[in-house]
């Protein structure tokens, strides 16, 4: 299992791998062509269509796996998906559009107020969990990893059209969100034959599909996902209230260069998922554990060589790379990368935890921690400013670790050693 998990995670870790570093850089050219400071409100008014795309995008396709495996009638476990997706796109399509003004006058960017209605179309763009289950269930990683790589490409090359034309923050905030559309109408274009066939088929069901149980299920992801936001994009914005519109820049940028010291996580957990859940269906609990133990191991050696690299470097990369005014945050950007280093070690547990069937446990893991998360941006980011946010996404981290980890081992080895099924 453990090396079926390696070869299909190098499959899209070559694809986010290609895909972050040019999203780096692409970064990298905006901030030389904007400055900082309007690079921050960049950042801004991509974080409002962002944030309503995350709360509005229920991660259905956790469940379309998971029932995928257990249930016969496909065809209708991707209707129920489908339309759980279309109602929330239009809804969240229409709120992004009408609370976009109030948005931008709170943070004196009303000039952007027309630019930021148009570019809530993307929240409608963005509902792709039938086109991301079914490649995931049909183990099609390497479509998933071009996805990032297509929307990658695009936004480097409009970033570089950007800076030759000296283009302004509207140019850079819709280059980057028609990108990211553009890789999302790519992979729904790669499972559309799939959903075709599926439509039309006449499968024999053998049990009637449980609706209920399916619902709940997905409805317990989607307030996770929602309790999850403020470390997604919430952030970018709560920096920019609390700090500065510059802080939010610079804070964008942090991340930014910390994404490419972690990207090995994503492909992992992206397999692991439904791996999990098909070891678990099996009863093989000690095959689990022995799996996450070794995926510590793995992931804390390339995450903590890229930190060092990257910090005892510091001093030549950043004014090469991006501008020298970023030097003043030099300290922040190493403690975030090391925080964000140690964070990478653990992401394994997350699919575990949610394929064990936690999900009330991991909303309220998520809920609370991101409560812990924003009271201590706002508390200590007026007083101590990207201080405050690293010790915040510390709190956070740690948090979330503690609360998950015992549980999980706990329960692989009662499992194990009853061999009973599991009860979630």
């Amino acid at each position: 299992m453990f090396y079926k998990l390696v070869k299909q995670a190098s499959i899209l870790l070559g694809g986010n791998l290609s895909a972050s570093i040019l999203n780096f850089f692409s970064v990298a050219i905006a901030i030389k062509a904007l400055g900082v400071e309007s690079f921050g409100a960049v950042t801004l008014l991509q974080s409002y269509i962002l944030v309503f795309s995350l709360c509005f995008n229920p991660q259905a396709w956790q469940g379309l796996i998971k029932y995928f495996n257990i249930e016969s009638d496909k065809k209708g476990l991707i209707k129920l998906t489908f339309q759980y997706d279309l109602i929330c796109a239009l809804i969240g399509m229409f709120l992004a559009f009408q609370l976009s003004g109030f948005y931008t006058e709170y943070f004196n960017l009303s000039e952007y107020t027309e630019l930021l209605k148009w570019c809530s179309l993307y929240v409608f763009i963005n509902q792709t969990s039938v086109a991301i289950g079914v490649l995931r269930y049909q183990e099609r990683y390497n479509i998933l990893a071009m996805q990032s790589v297509i929307s990658a490409v695009m936004f480097f090359s409009f970033a570089l059209i950007g800076q030759w034309y000296s283009l302004g923050v509207e140019y850079f905030v819709a280059t980057y969100l028609v990108s990211l559309g553009g890789g999302n109408i790519f992979i729904q274009l790669c499972c559309s034959n799939y959903l075709f066939n599926q439509n039309k088929a006449n499968v024999k069901i053998k049990t009637k599909l449980n609706k209920k149980a399916y619902n709940k299920f997905n409805y317990g992801v989607h307030l996770t996902a929602l309790a999850d936001i403020p470390v997604k994009q919430l952030d970018n914005i709560l920096v920019g209230a609390v700090v500065s519109v510059e802080a939010a820049g610079a804070y964008r940028v942090i991340k930014q260069i910390a994404t490419i010291s972690t990207k090995v996580t994503g492909p992992l957990n992206q397999v692991l998922y439904p791996e999990i859940n098909n070891l678990l269906a099996a009863k093989a609990f000690k095959k689990v554990k022995t799996a996450m133990v070794k995926l510590f191991i793995l992931l804390a050696l390339p995450s903590f060589f890229a930190v060092l690299l990257a910090s005892t470097t510091v001093e030549y990369w950043i004014p090469a790379v991006f501008t020298e005014n970023l030097l003043s945050y030099k300290w922040q950007i190493i403690t975030f990368l090391v925080i964000h280093a140690a964070a990478t070690v653990f992401t394994p547990i997350h699919p575990v935890f949610l394929a064990l069937g936690y999900v009330k446990k991991l909303f309220y893991i998520t809920l609370i921690s991101n409560i812990v998360l924003c009271t201590a941006i706002i508390l200590l980011g007026s007083r101590i400013g990207l201080w405050g946010r690293l010790i915040a996404i510390a709190l956070q981290y740690l948090y979330t670790i503690i609360w998950k980890l015992p549980l999980i081992l706990n329960k692989l080895t009662l499992e194990a050693n009853e061999s009973t099924p599991l009860h979630t």
